[in-house]
């Protein structure tokens, strides 16, 4: 296909139903990606070529490690032309609340990336267009834009055994909540990578027969590194562990809090008059994000009660600051997941991890250029 020179050329394919996508030989000279990566970037370089007739070619990076570290995708629009290269981040997606996450992910990176995903449905595929998060999945389906190209493939679907199916990418005992918790403890206090297997359960609130099993799970996606046994672990690089714990806390422990949402009185601008600790608790999402010193002006406002403060906390904060009960209202109460007590966090607000995952999980522009500011200053405090 060969695109006429213009100042904006659009590549633009959409349909509503197709028939299965036919794998072809794929071109790739890659040799550093695992099975399953290998696998999943070989159906969508296919189902790629397939629905477009775009040649697309997965180029090696040596030395590359980990999930999506490991080559660039280029495509070539027209013979001749200088490819545009992408870095492939892979990636799982059932749940919109990840985009932010991913986004941000992308954002950060100096070079241009995309999300490669074995299947993403219609209303997932549309909010990446309108959070302008690039994309290519399994089933041929894509979207990709920089000045003077326009990628868009939707429609796309696949038979129960076509390629985009063939992958599947195990979340492990790190993703469950249990799990979840105890990567919090860590976040939040790094010095428990040294502590034992009790410690850590009374720390994170979880069983003790838990505690192995999830650090086991770290430890065999490389994202915990043993320093020896009865000596603790080490965290090769904190981005990825950070990421990941983002990523999947909104999908399997926020929706497990109890919550209730309330409607302020004025513009939304109580919290400012408000001690959280008198009523049992810390602020999360936009109001700590801005109390933690970024530009971002808070429009809901986000707090965490501790368990033991849902009752009483709860009624007083009601009754003294005049909050009328209403779903769409903008401000939200919930049950901490944690004990402050046992965790000795203490504050106006969440440790900086969980007030990331809030911000990215909005999929709101200025929440997630705020949890990439917060994310920045919080890598470079833990690592030096």
């Amino acid at each position: 296909m060969s695109l006429q020179p213009v100042s904006e050329a659009l590549v633009f394919f959409k349909f509503y139903r197709s028939p299965e996508i036919v794998k072809k030989s794929v071109k790739t000279k890659a040799g550093a990606l695992a099975g399953n990566e290998r696998l999943l970037l070989e159906a969508v370089i296919a189902a790629f070529q397939a629905s477009t007739g775009l040649p697309l070619e997965l180029l090696e990076d040596p030395g590359g490690r980990g999930s999506g570290a490991s080559g660039r995708l280029a495509l070539t629009l027209e013979p001749g032309a200088p490819a545009r290269l992408y870095k492939p981040l892979l990636r799982r997606i059932d749940r919109a609340e990840t985009l932010g996450a991913i986004k941000a992910e992308l954002h950060e990176n100096p070079e241009p990336g995309v999300l490669v995903t074995p299947k993403l449905s219609a209303a997932l595929a549309q909010q990446c267009r309108e959070l302008e998060l690039p994309f290519v999945d399994g089933q041929g389906n894509a979207y990709l834009r920089e000045p003077g190209m326009v990628i868009l493939v939707t429609g796309q679907r696949q038979s129960q055994g076509g390629q985009g199916a063939a992958v599947r990418r195990a979340t492990g005992r790190a993703g469950t909540a249990t799990g979840l918790k105890l990567v919090f403890a860590l976040l939040s206090d790094p010095g428990l990578l040294k502590a034992t297997s009790p410690v850590l359960r009374e720390a994170a609130g979880v069983s003790l027969g838990s505690v192995p099993a999830v650090l086991g799970d770290l430890e065999q996606r490389g994202l915990l590194v043993r320093i020896g046994w009865g000596k603790g672990w080490q965290v090769p690089r904190w981005q990825p562990l950070l990421e990941e714990w983002t990523m999947q806390y909104p999908l399997a422990l926020r929706p497990k809090l109890r919550s209730f949402r309330f409607r302020s009185p004025g513009q939304g601008q109580w919290w400012k008059e408000v001690n959280p600790a008198e009523y049992g608790g810390q602020w999360g999402g936009e109001v700590a994000a801005a109390l933690l010193g970024t530009v971002l002006k808070p429009q809901l406002s986000l707090l965490y009660l501790q368990p033991e403060a849902m009752r009483l906390g709860l009624a007083q904060l009601i009754r003294s600051q005049g909050l009328r009960s209403d779903p769409q209202g903008d401000v939200e109460v919930v049950e901490a997941f944690w004990s402050e007590e046992r965790l000795g966090l203490s504050g106006a607000t969440v440790p900086i991890p969980l007030v990331i995952a809030d911000l990215q999980a909005s999929l709101d522009s200025r929440n997630i250029e705020a949890a990439l500011e917060l994310r920045g200053s919080w890598i470079h405090s833990v690592e030096t």
